[in-house]
């Protein structure tokens, strides 16, 4: 039976999966690629270093799998999107790679704000704009960095720099270049009036040709196959943005389903095939399905903050999140005023928001509060699926992956809030088994995304909402926009 594996490349872990073709996990093995951070609002990490990660993964996975090398028929990525990962025109990496919670371009971003440049980029590259966005971190570079900026021989994301190191191939996957702000989504190629509107004309040159999800440019490198024990030659395919990998695990093919993945990031997720007008700006994507776009909502908004939560405040804990779990059944829901903005890292509603507790009194004790800062997560990610549901329109199924979705309570915050009923798909490593997935088709063992999702996926159990308490959550929630909005009228403390 031929196996397919999955290397998922996060911000901060690297996870390599083995998966048969009906989608059974056969190991996955991860290690820890710290980030960087030597000033405030970067957040880097060593791409040689993260090589080598993804290396030892393999042959951690290879060594406690029990599958041969020889019985892996394909390879594929699932990534983080944004961010940047730079070469020379040795192809050589010069400095750090920068990862999509990088914030340094923010003086770019305000200042392009101020020009009026995302109105006049979101009829190409159909994205908002990040400090994170490729885009942004070039213009930094050439404003702040001339010297680096000019050793820049081939711009790559996270997984075209994995996929170059394995087969001497450069390439920029479609599904994760589509949202660099250089891709024109409506052509499917990079865009000069792009370049021209972000002052980086001259990095035209530097763009590598795009490669299709299930594109194999090359194969595995004699080189690359002594350094993970895997055979040379292997099948090499393009991957994934890691929103689209969810969306692939949680079996979005047509416009019936939303995916709603929780993770250090919330990302709302539907797919069509047309682009519709609207005058909010949406961002969209190409999808992995030819002749089908991707429109998602996301922020580092979720896993991330309760984990700073945690860390800061229930250290020495056995089991601090089932502590939470038992907490939250403690508090009655939405009976509390107490509000967190869960803005640790970056905010889907202001450019001046923060993260914070209001509404505290010495009445409340750790049930509220823990209380409050799943509410916050959840109104955060609400925001989102507000926004996804007014283009889609509310008959739609909503589908909820990521490690969150193990806690039934957060779970089912989540479905009373929306007052929706949610398909929870359990896929333990999401990124792993949707690179899998596009290995499987790319190598032909599926024929198509939407049979490889049917064999390969898990199905989904079903949580109804408690709509008792929708008013109730619908009043807190209103509260927790109005307040989010007055702060953003206030200069950031940093």
């Amino acid at each position: 039976m031929p196996h397919f594996l999955g290397i998922d490349i996060g911000g901060s872990v690297i996870k390599s999966g083995l998966y048969d073709e009906r989608g059974v996990e056969k190991g996955v093995a991860s290690m820890s690629d710290a980030a960087i951070a030597d000033h405030v609002g970067w957040s880097e990490r060593d791409m040689d270093a993260m090589w080598g990660s993804v290396c030892g993964t393999i042959r951690q996975l290879l060594a406690t799998s029990g599958v041969p090398a020889a019985d892996i028929a394909g390879i594929s990525f699932s990534a983080h999107g944004k961010g940047l990962y730079l070469v020379d025109r040795d192809g050589k990496p010069f400095r750090n790679g920068i990862i999509s919670s990088d914030n340094r371009a923010l003086p770019e971003v305000r200042a392009f704000k101020a020009a009026g440049v995302p109105d006049k980029i979101h009829p190409m590259s159909y994205q908002q704009l990040w400090p994170s966005h490729p885009a942004a971190i070039l213009r930094w570079f050439k404003d702040n960095a001339p010297d680096d900026y000019g050793r820049i021989g081939h711009v790559l994301m996270a997984h075209d720099w994995i996929r170059y190191r394995m087969t001497g191939h450069l390439g920029c996957e479609v599904t994760n270049i589509s949202g660099s702000n250089l891709f024109n989504v409506n052509t499917g190629t990079y865009d000069p009036a792009l370049l021209s509107l972000f002052g980086i004309e001259d990095i035209a040159d530097r763009l590598p040709e795009p490669v299709g999800s299930i594109d194999c440019p090359a194969g595995l490198s004699a080189a690359a196959a002594a350094e993970t024990g895997l055979v040379a030659g292997t099948p090499v395919f393009g991957g994934f943005f890691d929103v689209v990998s969810a969306a692939v695990c949680s079996g979005l093919a047509d416009e019936s389903r939303i995916n709603i993945t929780m993770g250090t990031w919330t990302i709302v997720t539907w797919t069509t095939d047309h682009i519709p007008a609207s005058d909010y700006p949406y961002t969209w994507g190409r999808y992995c399905i030819p002749e089908r776009y991707f429109v998602h909502e996301g922020s580092p908004t979720n896993a991330a903050n309760l984990e700073w939560f945690v860390r800061t405040f229930m250290a020495g804990m056995a089991k601090p999140y089932a502590e939470c779990d038992r907490l939250l059944g403690s508090v009655a829901p939405a009976s509390t005023p107490i509000q967190f903005l869960p803005y640790l890292f970056s905010s889907n509603l202001g450019d001046n928001l923060q993260g914070g507790f209001y509404g505290l009194a010495n009445a409340y004790g750790l049930g509220e509060v823990v209380q409050a800062v799943f509410e916050g997560i959840c109104f955060s990610q609400q925001v989102h699926l507000d926004r996804i549901l007014a283009l889609s329109g509310r008959d739609r199924r909503l589908r909820l992956t990521g490690g969150p979705a193990k806690s039934r309570p957060w779970v089912q915050m989540v479905a009373d809030i929306a007052a929706l009923p949610l398909e929870v798909v359990h896929v333990e490593q999401s990124g792993c088994l949707g690179a899998a997935v596009a290995a499987a088709v790319g190598s032909g063992v599926h024929s198509s995304f939407i049979g490889a999702m049917d064999a390969m996926c898990p199905p989904a159990s079903l949580v109804e909402p408690n709509l008792a308490l929708a008013a109730a959550y619908r009043q807190k929630y209103e509260r927790f926009l109005e307040l989010a909005r007055a702060l953003d009228t206030l200069p950031p403390a940093l």
